[in-house]
């Protein structure tokens, strides 16, 4: 997939009403706090991805509402997207109609790597639970349909936890909805899992594994939730099911959380990261649009051109920096103000 042109009102720092690119790879390159996170954040934005923090942050400090639009093309055909972001969320527009979310992920869409993914390593299980839940909400309707119907079932059973009702019906629904998460997402790491480590040995020395911390497999929900039901009425809340699960990551066998150096952990992240954008590639028959935040940062000179090579090999990528990469047109991008060829 292409960017083709992007337009955008009161986004973050960015002052340029409207920016037409290079069609193929190429580089954002400007100082710190110069606009270049912001450019990729509101193609990533428009273009179905999540970001950290709360959307409203996303506007520019005293207005009201944002808006960001993209046309992009795919080997099916041109596409128009628009994304309002105001208090009340984000509001999608597909082709001139208002769509919701989920019909946006009909297209590739983008995946962004930056150096806040080292939180992937480094941050709770919830950061790879969502890793792994954004990851498979793309890939099926059905996971998502899932996700919600479980996310509603566990706060119904929280909330009665505490009265001694019965928790049976609830037990029930969790275990029907959580079962077929679990498997879906061990069906999921069969195929990440050596797309990651295929990745990881041309980023860095040392072997990566990866595997699922489930506190209560499919074949032993029931037995587990009544395991420990006197704990969890003592807590008032469910202790076992996938949402309390974990992407374990160990480099070399250990850890990765506990021991992984910063460098370490960015080329952990970038490796699943591509390893998302891999799989994407192959659900789509085409592949999204990549968009790499400070790509050179904590990575030596042969990792960088490991990395600047998968890049260059995309129908398009965005890479983001001080300096720019070699042999790749760029953008500039000083106070908000982005310039493109010239």
């Amino acid at each position: 997939m292409r960017l083709l042109c992007l337009r955008q009102r009161h986004f973050r720092n960015l002052r340029t009403p409207e920016v037409t690119p290079p069609r193929g790879p190429f580089a954002l390159v400007g100082g710190n706090a110069q606009g270049k996170t912001s450019f990729l954040l509101a193609v990533h934005l428009v273009l179905g991805g999540e970001v950290r923090g709360s959307l409203v942050d996303q506007v520019r400090f005293g207005e009201k509402e944002a808006w960001v639009y993209a046309e992009v093309e795919t080997e099916l055909g041109t596409y128009r997207l628009e994304a309002r972001i105001g208090p009340e969320g984000r509001n999608v527009l597909l082709n001139g109609a208002p769509v919701p979310l989920k019909e946006v992920y009909t297209l590739p869409g983008s995946v962004l790597l930056g150096p806040e993914d080292q939180e992937l390593v480094y941050g709770g299980k919830e950061e790879r639970r969502n890793f792994l839940d954004r990851l498979l909400s793309r890939f099926s309707e059905r996971y998502r349909v899932l996700l919600s119907a479980y996310e509603k079932a566990l706060r119904q059973r929280n909330a009665l936890l505490k009265t001694g009702q019965d928790l049976a019906p609830w037990d029930q629904a969790l275990i029907r909805y959580g079962t077929e998460i679990l498997l879906m997402r061990r069906r999921l790491l069969k195929r990440l899992a050596p797309l990651a480590q295929e990745i990881h040995r041309a980023l860095a020395p040392g072997a990566l594994e990866l595997a699922l911390e489930e506190t209560a497999p499919p074949e032993g929900f029931l037995e587990a939730l009544r395991a420990r039901r006197e704990e969890e009425r003592e807590r008032g809340m469910t202790l076992v099911g996938p949402h309390r699960d974990d992407l374990l990551l160990l480099l070399k066998g250990r850890p990765a959380p506990r021991f992984a150096s910063r460098g370490e952990a960015r080329a952990i992240a970038l490796a699943l990261r591509l390893s998302e954008h891999r799989l994407l590639s192959e659900h789509y028959g085409e592949p999204p649009l990549l968009l790499l935040d400070e790509w050179d940062q904590e990575l030596d000179e042969s990792r960088r051109l490991a990395l600047l090579a998968y890049a260059r090999a995309q129908p398009q990528a965005l890479l983001a920096s001080a300096e720019p990469p070699p042999g790749l047109p760029v953008c500039w991008v000083e106070e908000g103000v982005v310039r493109c060829g010239g």
